[in-house]
C-alpha cells in the first residue's frame, strides 16, 4: 500500500549553492519504484520536484539501471539516479513534469495521506 505520511511544503532549507532546476517540495511518503526485471520496491520520498526527487530505500539500487515510479491513477514515470550516499538516492526525470502532472502527483501523495 502507498502511504503519503506528511503533507508537502517548500523546503527552504537548501544550501544556498545548490543549483536546482526546480523549488523542492520535501514530503515524506511512501511509494513504490521498479527497475527492468526487479519486484516493486518499496521506497520513502523526502522531496520531489518538477525535474527529480530524493528517495531511502533498503534495497540497493543499480545507479545503471532507470527506476519507475508507480502510483495509483498517476502514469508510471521513468527517472535516472544521478547520486547515491549510504540508502539516499537523488534522481532525475527522464522528462521533466508538466505543471499538470506534477499537481497531480501532489495532490495523490496528498489524497493517500487523507486516506491512511
Amino acid at each position: 500500500m502507498v502511504n503519503a505520511v506528511n503533507a508537502c511544503h517548500i523546503e527552504n532549507d537548501a544550501p544556498a549553492n545548490e543549483n536546482r532546476i526546480a523549488p523542492r517540495e520535501t514530503l515524506e511518503s511512501e511509494i513504490f519504484i521498479q527497475q527492468s526485471g526487479n519486484k516493486l520496491c518499496r521506497v520513502t520520498l523526502s522531496n520531489i520536484s518538477e525535474s527529480g526527487f530524493r528517495m531511502t530505500s533498503k534495497r540497493n539500487l543499480d545507479h545503471l539501471q532507470p527506476i519507475f515510479i508507480r502510483l495509483p491513477g498517476i502514469p508510471s514515470l521513468s527517472a535516472t539516479i544521478r547520486w547515491e550516499g549510504f540508502k539516499d538516492y537523488g534522481c532525475q526525470f527522464s522528462q521533466p513534469l508538466s505543471a499538470n502532472i506534477y499537481d497531480r502527483l501532489l495532490s495523490k501523495l496528498k489524497s493517500l495521506d487523507a486516506e491512511a
